[in-house]
C-alpha cells in the first residue's frame, strides 16, 4: 500500500474519521454542556443540605420507613421496571431544569399508566415538557409570577410580594383548613371539561402577571375581578396518578417548614401510596450539575439509556461500535516475520536489556549459554541432560568455558567467559 507523508491511505482515511467523530461528538455535547451546565447553580438535589434543597422532605420520609431513591439518567429507564414495581413507587420531580424529550415524556406516562404515581412541582422551568406527545393531560404551567395579596396582613405573611399565602381545603388528602406558604410561584392553565382537576386556586385578590409589570390589568390572567386561579391539580393516567404543584419552593430547606407546607407534603405522598410504605424515587436528572464529571456522566448514561430503548438508537449505536472497531484494525500493524534470535544478555522471558544484577549472575549466564547449545546441536532436553561431561567439553572446546561452565569454577573471571563465548562456534 502507498505511503504518503509517513501514513498510508489507510492510515490517513482512520484519522480522518476519527476527526469527524470527534467533531461530530462535539456538536452533541458543547451546546448542552453550554447552555445547561455552566449558567445555573445546583439545587432543589435529594442529597444537598443547602437551604435551596430537599433534604429534609428526604430524613420526613425516612424517619416515616418509606425507601428513598434517585433517579440519575433518564425516565426511559421506568421502561425495565415490572408492573408492581411501579405500582408501589412515587416519583418526585421538585424543578425541571432540562427538558424532556417526547420519547422520555412518553415513558412517564407509560409509568402512569401501569400504577406508578408522580408529584410534579414547577414553576419557570420546563414542567410542560412531561406533557409532550399524544397524551393530552389537560394542564400546563403559565410560567409567568403568580401575586396574590391574600393575608396580607397576617403574621405568617412576609409581606413580600412574591410570597402568597393559599388556603386549602382537600379532603381527599385528608388536608382541609391549611395554608400553604408559595413563593415566586406560577399558576396553572387547566382545560375545562378534560382530564385535569384542580384542587386548590389562590384568592380573589391574585392575578398571573402575563406582561411582567407587577400589577393585574385588564389582559391578565385572574385580576381582582374575575377571581383565582388553580396552583393545585390532579391528573389520571390509567391506575396512576400525578399532583400537580404550581411551586417547588414549597419542598427546600427554607420553606418546608413554613405553615403547613411540610404537612401537605407528606400529606400528598401518603395519598400517592395509599397509605402504605412505598419507594419514593427522586427525579435528579433534571437538575443541572455543577461538577462537570457527574453531569458528562449523567449525559452518556441516558444516551446509553435511550439508545437500548430505541431501535433505529440500537442500530446506530451498532453501527457505531463498528466503524470503531474497523479504525482499531487500520490502527494494527501486520507482525514482523518471527526470527529466533539468542542474546546472552537478555532474560529468560523480557525482551529488553534490564539493568538487573540477575542477568550477569554467573548461574544465570551458564543456563542460557548452555541452552545455546543445547539448540545449536538439536537435542532435545532429556537427551541433553544426559550427556557425559566429556562429550559435553567437546561441544565446548574451550577451557574457559569448560572451567566455568562443567566445573563451576569461581577464580574465572566473567569478562573471560563472555571473551570465550563471543568466539564460541558450533
Amino acid at each position: 500500500m502507498s505511503r504518503h507523508g509517513g501514513l498510508t491511505l489507510r492510515e490517513r482515511l482512520g484519522w480522518k474519521f476519527l476527526t469527524a467523530m470527534v467533531i461530530a461528538a462535539g456538536l452533541v455535547v458543547y451546546p448542552m454542556f453550554v447552555t445547561s451546565w455552566s449558567s445555573r447553580p445546583s439545587q432543589l438535589s435529594a442529597y444537598g443540605d443547602d437551604w435551596n434543597d430537599l433534604s429534609d422532605f428526604v430524613a420526613d420520609l425516612r424517619q416515616a420507613d418509606h425507601t428513598v431513591k434517585s433517579l440519575v439518567s433518564s425516565p426511559i429507564i421506568f421502561n425495565e421496571m415490572s408492573k408492581s414495581d411501579k405500582n408501589n413507587s412515587v416519583l418526585v420531580i421538585v424543578g425541571v431544569e432540562k427538558e424532556y424529550s417526547e420519547v422520555e415524556a412518553g415513558a412517564l406516562r407509560d409509568y402512569m399508566k401501569d400504577g406508578g404515581n408522580i408529584i410534579l412541582a414547577d414553576d419557570f422551568g420546563y414542567g410542560n415538557s412531561v406533557f409532550r406527545g399524544p397524551y393530552d393531560a389537560g394542564v400546563k404551567f403559565y410560567g409567568d409570577q403568580l401575586y396574590d395579596m391574600n393575608r396580607w396582613t397576617d403574621p405568617g405573611h412576609p409581606h413580600n410580594a412574591s410570597y402568597a399565602i393559599i388556603d386549602v381545603d382537600i379532603p381527599t388528602l385528608g388536608f382541609t383548613g391549611k395554608q400553604l406558604l408559595f413563593s415566586s410561584a406560577t399558576a396553572l392553565q387547566i382545560n375545562a371539561g378534560g382530564k385535569a382537576l384542580s384542587l386548590a386556586s389562590s384568592s380573589q385578590q391574585s392575578f398571573v402577571d402575563k406582561d411582567g409589570d407587577g400589577e393585574g390589568g385588564a389582559a391578565e390572567v385572574a385580576n381582582k375581578t374575575v377571581g383565582g386561579v388553580p396552583v393545585i391539580a390532579e391528573v389520571t393516567a390509567g391506575s396512576g396518578r400525578m399532583i400537580v404543584i404550581s411551586d417547588p419552593s414549597i419542598f427546600i430547606n427554607q420553606e418546608y417548614g413554613e405553615l403547613d407546607n411540610r404537612e401537605f407534603i407528606m400529606a400528598v405522598v401518603n395519598y400517592l401510596a395509599g397509605g402504605v410504605k412505598t419507594t419514593v424515587i427522586f427525579e435528579e436528572s433534571r437538575h443541572v450539575q455543577t461538577n462537570l464529571v457527574s453531569h458528562l456522566y449523567i449525559q452518556l448514561f441516558g444516551y446509553i439509556i435511550f439508545a437500548s430503548s430505541n431501535m433505529i438508537a440500537k442500530v446506530l449505536f451498532l453501527a457505531g461500535i463498528l466503524l470503531g472497531l474497523e479504525f482499531a484494525l487500520m490502527r494494527v500493524r501486520n507482525p514482523e516475520p518471527w526470527r529466533h534470535g539468542f542474546n546472552v544478555h537478555r532474560g529468560r522471558t523480557s525482551r529488553y536489556r534490564v539493568p538487573h544484577a540477575h542477568y550477569v549472575h554467573p548461574d544465570t549466564i551458564r543456563e542460557l549459554f548452555l541452552e545455546r547449545v543445547r539448540v545449536t546441536r538439536g537435542l532435545s532436553h532429556d537427551d541433553f541432560t544426559a550427556l557425559p561431561a566429556s562429550k559435553l567439553e567437546q561441544f565446548l572446546h574451550d577451557p574457559v568455558l569448560v572451567q566455568f561452565m562443567i566445573h563451576k569454577d569461581k577464580h574465572v573471571k566473567l569478562e573471560q567467559v563472555m571473551e570465550a563465548i563471543g568466539r564460541w562456534n558450533k
